[in-house]
C-alpha cells in the first residue's frame, strides 16, 4: 500500500473515532472564516476615511474633473461633505489611538460609531476620553451608550433623556444608533416597497437621509 493511501486510511480511521473532533475543527474554521470577512467590514471605513484623506489634502479629485473634494464625493460616491470629513476624522482618531494605546495593550474602539463620536472631541482628548470609556467599562464590552457618555461629558453637554431597556439584569438608556437603525429600516423598507417609481434621484436622496441619520 501506498504511503498516501495509508494516510488517507489513516485519516478515515481518525474521523471514524472522533467524529465529534473532526465537526467540531470544520466549524472553527468556518467560524474564523467569517470573523474574517466582519473583521474587513468593520475595518473598511477606516481604510475609506484613509483614502478619502489623500484625495483631498493631495487633491486628486481634480484628477477626475472635480472642482473640489464636496462635488467629488457626493458625485462619484454619494457622500455628503459632513459624512466624507467624519469618516476622515474617524481615520485619524484611529491614527492617534493606535499610536498612544496599542504599544500598551489597550483595545481600541470596534466599530465606526464609536470611532466618529470620539472625533467629535478635540484631537488632544481623544486618548483621555478613550482611557475614560474602558475604565467605565471595567472590562465589559464596550458599546456606544459609554462612548457617548463620556464624549458629551467632556464636551459639557447634558445627558439625553430616553427610554430605558432591560439587558439581562441591567437596565440601561436605549442607546441613540439603535433608534437610527430603526428609521434607516423604515426608509429602506419604504423604497424596496415601491420599486417600480425609485427613480435615480429618488435612490440619492434616500442614501443622503440615510447618511445623515448615521451622521
Amino acid at each position: 500500500m501506498s504511503r498516501s493511501k495509508k494516510t488517507v486510511n489513516s485519516a478515515k480511521k481518525t474521523a471514524a473515532a472522533n467524529p465529534g473532533k473532526v465537526v467540531s475543527r470544520k466549524k472553527l474554521q468556518q467560524l474564523q472564516e467569517h470573523e474574517a470577512i466582519i473583521s474587513k467590514a468593520q475595518s473598511g471605513f477606516l481604510e475609506s476615511g484613509k483614502a478619502l484623506k489623500a484625495i483631498r489634502d493631495q487633491k486628486l479629485f481634480k484628477a477626475s474633473g472635480h472642482e473640489n473634494f464636496e462635488a467629488y464625493c457626493l458625485k462619484k460616491w454619494g457622500y455628503s461633505q459632513n459624512y466624507s470629513n467624519r469618516l476622515i476624522a474617524a481615520y485619524n482618531c484611529y491614527e492617534v489611538l493606535k499610536k498612544e494605546l496599542a504599544v500598551s495593550g489597550r483595545i481600541l474602539p470596534s466599530n465606526e460609531y464609536q470611532y466618529r463620536a470620539l472625533a467629535g472631541l478635540k484631537e488632544s482628548q481623544w486618548v483621555k476620553a478613550w482611557k475614560q470609556v474602558l475604565a467605565d467599562a471595567a472590562g465589559e464590552p464596550v458599546v456606544g451608550e459609554m462612548v457617548e457618555k463620556v464624549v458629551n461629558k467632556l464636551k459639557g453637554t447634558p445627558p439625553k433623556k430616553g427610554k430605558h431597556y432591560r439587558l439581562g439584569k441591567r437596565s440601561a438608556t436605549k442607546p441613540p444608533e439603535a433608534k437610527k437603525l430603526v428609521k434607516i429600516g423604515t426608509l429602506v423598507n419604504k423604497a424596496l416597497n415601491n420599486k417600480a417609481n425609485v427613480t435615480k434621484a429618488k435612490l440619492l436622496e434616500l442614501l443622503t437621509k440615510i447618511q445623515k441619520l448615521a451622521a
